[in-house]
């Protein structure tokens, strides 16, 4: 198996983060879904215009695109599924919180 280049893994990664479909993905960047799945799966590579389409569809910085997909350099991919789980646990928590109570 070959292993998935770190750019291709950080836009799986985001989308996944930010609870997209490939489908809503592809429509967000203009692009056919094959595409995005192609990306995904390093079957295709991600042009700087690509990139900056991702940027701009998630609002996020190409240089923190960039820093994200360096970041998850060498990461288990374990560890790279915390980062949508830990969001995913502290929604859960803030939905659980109690109400402010009013103070009088």
């Amino acid at each position: 198996m070959t292993k998935r280049p770190t750019i291709n893994e950080a836009l799986r990664l985001l989308r996944l983060y930010c609870r997209y479909s490939q489908a809503e993905m592809a429509a967000k960047l203009g692009v056919a879904q094959s595409l995005v799945s192609d990306i995904e799966n390093a079957n295709k590579s991600v042009s700087m215009d690509l990139l900056a389409a991702y940027s701009e569809a998630m609002d996020i910085k190409m240089s923190q695109l960039l820093f994200f997909a360096e970041e998850i350099e060498g990461q288990p991919i374990a560890r790279r599924g915390q980062l949508i789980i830990a969001e995913k646990v502290l929604q859960l928590l803030e939905n659980l919180r109690p109400a402010e109570r009013d103070k009088a």
